[in-house]
């Protein structure tokens, strides 16, 4: 992440919006009219140093260290997801997401994401 870019004084810094690697990894299990899907989405940290200068300056989007200085930490949610065919008109579907109800912000946005929660769902084609 850094270097990409010079600051006004050709000092090479951090690019500007390069979010820290992220992903997801799944496990998926169909039977019949069932599906079962496990995931885990993931984020790295990006420490001060890694941070793009115009980053640094929005201090309140971040978590301090023991410095007080501005980082994105590192987050990861656990996931679960079923989904059921009952027949050819009717489908329905559960997901239980951030099991272990990580509190965690995504890179860059200021905004919290969601605790734990649960999604339900029923769906009717004609």
């Amino acid at each position: 992440v850094v270097g990409g870019t010079e600051d006004d004084n050709g000092i090479e810094v951090p690019v500007r919006h390069v979010a820290p690697n992220f992903g997801n990894t799944r496990l998926l299990w169909n039977r019949n009219r069932l599906k079962l899907d496990a995931f885990v989405i993931y984020n790295n940290a990006l420490s001060l140093n890694q941070l793009a200068p115009s980053e640094i300056a929005k201090s309140y989007l971040y978590a301090t260290d023991a410095n007080g200085n501005p980082f994105s930490p590192s987050w990861y949610t656990l996931n679960f997801r079923m989904q059921y065919q009952i027949n050819n008109e009717f489908e329905i579907t559960a997901a239980l997401e951030n099991i272990t109800d990580q509190r965690y912000r995504p890179y860059s946005s200021g905004i919290a994401a969601a605790g734990r929660n649960l999604i339900l769902a029923v769906k009717y084609s004609l």
